[in-house]
């Protein structure tokens, strides 16, 4: 699925950010992210910075260059001709840079690899929904008889939609309506193929968002970045439990109980130490984790989450913090 981590640090084959290089043993998706020009809109998105940047840079320099001219032709300046024409060059390639960036974004950013290896530049989006969830089907057929672990990062229900026509228009709630339904579909998919497998009983699955509804995401009238009911904020909004309150689903049949509903406060962050938990093994001792093991929360040992407080941040910046007192 999508990593968005990018991936390489220093050069350009490094790939130190490579899921590869962080504890996979097998990626297939995205690098970086979805954005509006892998669908090849009109409405861009990563370029648009882009082309701010570079028409800038070369209105500087071509009023640099026209003012060194001018300054040489009425000897205001004494500057030589091999400066000015440098110059004019650098302006020219940052004329050429703004110019590329209008369709180089796509194939800059969105492309497919399979480990190391690029498999479609640009990706082929009609393709990449059914190509991603036979590549997650294959690896389960492939560690049916072996512990594994499976992150599977869907490219719904993310701008700029990228909806098959088989469920386009099916749902009332228009475009992101269809993406839903269509992003149902395939975690559908994944849970039967866990159970044809036999693995039901012995597979703990959670589903969860990684941030709220994009409340700037829009066509016109129509929504495209999802609904956050009574919660204000949205994506991007590190203080608003608009932008950081998403679903949490879990499934383990025969351990955990059906229909429980769990109103503690949890974080993405305590996924990392329950999978430990659940591998039989330890998080690491010399170092902070922040997040706790929600098995004890979720098998109904303990009424409390771990969390006293919870630090929510916007890139680098705290935005707020929830206080939760223990066993309160």
């Amino acid at each position: 699925g999508k990593w968005h981590m990018g991936v390489n640090c220093k050069t350009r084959h490094d790939h130190c950010h490579h899921p590869l290089n962080h504890g996979f043993d097998y990626f297939y998706g995205m690098p970086f992210t979805l954005v509006n020009e892998c669908q090849g809109t009109d409405d861009p998105e990563l370029a648009k910075s882009l082309q701010d940047a570079y028409w800038f840079y070369t209105q500087m320099i071509i009023l640099a260059v026209f003012t060194l001219v001018i300054g040489k032709l009425v000897n205001l300046f004494s500057v030589k001709w091999k400066i000015i024409i440098f110059f004019a060059i650098c302006g020219l390639l940052y004329f050429i840079s703004w110019f590329s960036s209008y369709g180089f974004t796509k194939y800059w950013n969105c492309i497919l690899m399979r480990n190391h290896d690029i498999t479609e530049q640009p990706m082929d989006l009609e393709k990449t929904t059914s190509n991603m969830l036979k590549e997650a089907i294959a690896f389960i057929e492939r560690n049916k008889h072996r512990p594994f672990l499976l992150f599977v990062s869907l490219l719904h229900v993310h701008t700029p939609l990228i909806t098959t026509a088989k469920f386009q228009g099916r749902s009332r709630h228009g475009l992101y309506g269809d993406n839903v339904e269509e992003m149902d579909w395939m975690v559908g998919r994944l849970l039967d193929a866990i159970d044809k497998e036999g693995l039901k009983n012995t597979t703990f699955i959670y589903f969860a968002s990684d941030h709220g509804g994009f409340l700037e995401a829009h066509r016109g009238n129509a929504q495209l970045g999802g609904w956050n009911g009574i919660y204000k904020g949205g994506k991007g909004m590190g203080g608003w439990e608009g932008g950081i309150r998403v679903p949490g689903i879990v499934r383990w049949p025969g351990v955990l109980p059906e229909g429980r509903v769990i109103d503690e406060p949890t974080s993405l962050m305590d996924i990392y130490p329950t999978v430990v938990d659940l591998a039989g093994g330890a998080v690491p001792k010399d170092r902070v984790i922040d997040g706790h093991t929600l098995l004890p929360l979720l098998q109904g040992t303990v009424q409390h989450s771990g969390h006293e407080f919870m630090f929510h941040y916007c890139g680098a910046f705290l935005h707020a913090v929830r206080w939760h007192q223990k066993d309160s």
